[in-house]
């Protein structure tokens, strides 16, 4: 067991951050609403490694991860047709499906009764 107090806990306040516009800084909360305190900070800790100063590194690149993908805008979706070849691939689908459960329902008709 590591007997040395390794472990590291980064703490950012919200209004400390600067340089994101106000729809970026909702984003923000929303998508880290798990990671913010009730003080409006967000905490990240790291303990993986037996060096303070590698887990301080670890939960800058951590925080600043976390801030930059959290702020990010998705991109807007293009909504698209599907093509004429898609299309009549489809119908005929279809039809091949019709006319499969049609011949279910044929029957003999040409039995001769005695």
């Amino acid at each position: 067991m590591n007997k040395v107090n390794t472990k590291v806990t980064m703490r950012i306040n919200l209004i400390d951050l600067d340089g994101l516009s106000e729809i970026e800084m909702e984003r923000l909360k929303i998508q880290l609403s798990n990671r913010i305190s009730r003080d409006g900070e967000i905490i990240i800790t790291s303990e993986e490694e037996r060096s303070q100063k590698v887990n301080l590194e670890r939960a800058y690149f951590r925080m600043e991860a976390l801030i930059i993908s959290a702020a990010k805008l998705p991109k807007q979706r293009k909504p698209t047709k599907p093509s004429k070849a898609a299309k009549e691939k489809r119908l005929q689908t279809k039809k091949r499906q019709s006319q499969k459960k049609a011949e279910r329902g044929v029957k003999n008709v040409s039995r001769e009764t005695f």
